[in-house]
């Protein structure tokens, strides 16, 4: 028996690393980390599994009764999300190098994520070491340095597919050609539900996959391990090495990124992550050592 069934409650395994070194290791090892998983990064390990567009709900649940001109408040999200999706499908009109179906809302959903806008999309990747990157690429996230930060594994194959509703996450890849980013990041989307969080949504969905052998011969001795979270400590030498060792590794955020953002940001990276590397770009005659210094 594999060691993550005796571990698996409710669909989900936590491992609790000593460091991101450890996540290396995961990644190693072909008995943990099959083909079939997808990853995702998140700065802050208390952070729930929720899309953008839920977050921005949650900002903004109410809106001002202007009507009686007054300030009394209905608690009702400002826009909803059929409206939100046409909003930009409206303001991307003559910015697209090639249309984009306008029937084909997911499409237009990943695109919007891309570029920034709030969407029911979760950002996932094919890459255990872009999701790493994505962990630790924030220093600070809500004006505050995490003492711990996470990576999910998730076997989306294990979720429900079920066309006819909305009650269960989608994994969604893209095939609009425009969509350049996914490439380099090995990227996809799992489009979620309203208001769901996805460690919760596993946990109600796939409740009895609980290890355990009972007496009269109850409990599950072969549970589903659907969602892997590895929680990894933080500071700020940890978040130095991990970044400079997957610079080396081409994982940054010029590649990740293939356009001048990209560009502009990775330069500045670079002053905090790998200062020799920056050097090397630059022809600057006062960086060369002096005859008299030699």
């Amino acid at each position: 028996m594999h060691n993550d069934e005796k571990a698996t409650k409710k669909g989900i395994v936590e491992k609790e690393l000593q460091s991101w070194i450890e996540f290396i290791d995961f990644v190693r090892d072909p008995i943990e980390s099959w083909g079939t998983l997808i990853y995702r990064g998140q700065a802050n390990s208390e952070w729930e599994v929720t899309s953008t567009l839920d977050r921005l709900e949650k900002r903004f649940p109410t809106t001002p009764n202007l009507e009686k001109n007054d300030w009394d408040y209905f608690k009702r999200p400002r826009v909803d999300r059929k409206r939100q999706l046409e909003r930009f499908k409206e303001m991307a009109r003559g910015k697209l190098a090639s249309q984009i179906p306008d029937a084909e809302d997911d499409e237009w959903w990943a695109l919007a994520q891309h570029h920034g806008m709030s969407t029911p999309m979760l950002d996932w990747t094919y890459s255990p070491f872009v999701a790493l990157y994505f962990a630790f690429e924030d220093e600070k996230c809500s004006n505050r340095t995490p003492d711990k930060r996470a990576v999910f594994a998730l076997s989306h194959h294990l979720i429900p597919a079920d066309k006819a509703s909305n009650t269960h996450p989608k994994p969604f890849a893209p095939s609009w050609p425009g969509n350049y980013r996914l490439t380099n990041q090995g990227g996809l989307f799992l489009k979620m539900p309203q208001s769901i969080d996805l460690e919760k949504y596993i946990k109600k969905e796939f409740k009895d996959d609980t290890y355990g052998i009972y007496a009269g011969g109850k409990g599950n001795p072969h549970p589903k391990t659907v969602l892997k979270k590895f929680i990894i400590p933080n500071s700020k030498k940890d978040r130095f090495e991990c970044l400079r060792f997957l610079d080396h590794m081409n994982i940054n955020r010029v590649s990740l990124f293939p356009d001048l953002d990209g560009a502009a940001r990775y330069i500045n990276n670079l002053w905090e992550i790998n200062w020799d590397k920056a050097l090397g770009f630059i022809n600057d005659i006062s960086c060369r050592p002096s005859e008299k210094t030699k």
